[in-house]
């Protein structure tokens, strides 16, 4: 009688354990830290190595053509291309809400980092957004950055950020 209760009693700490000690830091990846870089020093040359490198849009093409073989898809060139341009634009917007909001970027702090699974059912690719609490002086916002994937263990911006003052 006594083993099938320890039986549980060992699957149940497994399971508790594998939650609480499993889940990924994830104010130590490196999109966290290259965005939050990128905004106290207002370089989106550092805001951009957020972005999938060749290898990786290569790796997603047949995946995503998988899902909608009817779609045409660019080149890698052109892909990478426009994510750079897309990228850019919307970093230069945050910073410029950011002025208007009264933040000064070079004195952000980083308060705490959150993580919502937004997963996309026609991908097996984990996805979500990250949002990064800070603090700039008296002025509390989030930064959203919306649409991360973790390609081959490495999380990607592959969509726009957001500002939204506290």
């Amino acid at each position: 009688m006594k083993s099938p209760i320890y039986f549980l009693f060992f699957i149940t700490s497994f399971l508790v354990c594998q939650t609480s000690f499993g889940q990924e830091n994830f104010e130590k990846t490196k999109i966290v830290t290259n965005v939050f870089k990128a905004l106290k020093k207002q370089k989106v040359k550092i805001f951009l190595k957020s972005l999938p490198t060749k290898d990786e849009i290569t790796y997603l093409i047949p995946i995503g053509h998988a899902t909608q073989p009817d779609k045409e898809i660019p080149d890698v060139n052109t892909i990478i291309s426009n994510f750079k341009t897309d990228a850019s634009e919307n970093f230069k917007k945050v910073i410029k809400k950011g002025n208007d909001f009264g933040i000064e970027w070079k004195d952000i702090i980083l308060q705490k980092v959150r993580y919502d699974a937004n997963p996309d059912p026609s991908l097996e690719i984990e996805r979500g957004d990250i949002t990064l609490v800070c603090k700039s002086n008296d002025k509390k916002f989030l930064i959203v950055i919306r649409k991360t994937y973790k390609i081959r263990d490495t999380w990607r911006l592959m969509n726009r950020m957001k500002i939204t003052l506290l």
